[in-house]
């Protein structure tokens, strides 16, 4: 009798924790709550985005991400001249015009950050030579030079953001250019350049992809020597321009 009394009450207890257990078990919820009110899931997601949002302003894309800075601006040219020996001074006169660009920026690699594209930009000066007969040579005693160039930057880039909506670049490194003009004013002008290049570029993001650009670029062209006549023995440029525009990112 007190065995069958004992099991009885065994068999009851494992029922009733059976019946809790089942309870338990559908409304389960490994959730960690600390303070209900507060939405975790969310807080992490926006973190997470942020710091996603970071990394492509910073890099501005690898192959699945890149932009594309659109310039327009203004620069001064500056020639440099070395003369011939037993030649008169050859004087210069700086210049300005405008300038404009589309230029890519790629990460490659996550490794090395590159730019490259086209500059359209006006290189215009003034030279003299002052020759008693100019008659007698290819040049005039004071001719304006609009030489229109089409470069191409090779450059490597550098950026980082300043805040969240703030970030800097700086891209460096050697450009071709191309001389679009049929003719020049001085005969001998190359209708080839070779220089150094840098730009200094702050950028106001609108959004994730869309950016106001302001900066600032320098070119020093003429390392293959721009001109050789009978009072020029050498001569390269130097160009300061500034710019604004937008930057797509995509």
């Amino acid at each position: 009798m007190k065995r069958t009394s004992l099991a009885s009450l065994i068999l009851f207890c494992l029922m009733i924790i059976s019946s809790s257990y089942s309870s338990a078990e559908i409304n389960f919820d490994p959730k960690l709550k600390i303070n209900s009110s507060k939405d975790y899931s969310k807080e992490i997601f926006s973190k997470d985005y942020n710091a996603a949002l970071k990394m492509h302003k910073k890099i501005a894309g690898s192959f699945i991400g890149a932009s594309i800075d659109f310039q327009v601006g203004y620069g001064t040219t500056s020639a440099n001249v070395s003369e011939k020996s037993n030649s008169n001074t050859v004087n210069t006169e700086s210049k300005g015009g405008f300038q404009f660009g589309a230029l890519l920026n790629l990460n490659l690699f996550n490794i090395l950050n590159f730019t490259t594209g086209l500059d359209f930009t006006k290189k215009n000066f003034g030279i003299t030579v002052p020759y008693a007969n100019p008659l007698t040579t290819g040049d005039s005693l004071v001719q304006d030079l609009n030489n229109s160039y089409l470069n191409i930057p090779l450059n490597i880039n550098y950026s980082t953001m300043v805040s969240d909506k703030v970030g800097i670049s700086f891209t460096g490194g050697p450009y071709f250019g191309i001389l679009l003009n049929a003719e020049n004013a001085v005969s001998g002008f190359k209708d080839f350049d070779f220089g150094l290049n840098g730009t200094l570029t702050g950028k106001y993001y609108l959004n994730p992809f869309v950016a106001v650009i302001l900066g600032t670029k320098a070119q020093y062209g003429g390392l293959n020597n721009l001109l050789s006549s009978s009072s020029v023995e050498k001569l390269s440029t130097v160009n300061w321009g500034g710019f604004t525009g937008i930057s797509v990112g995509f």
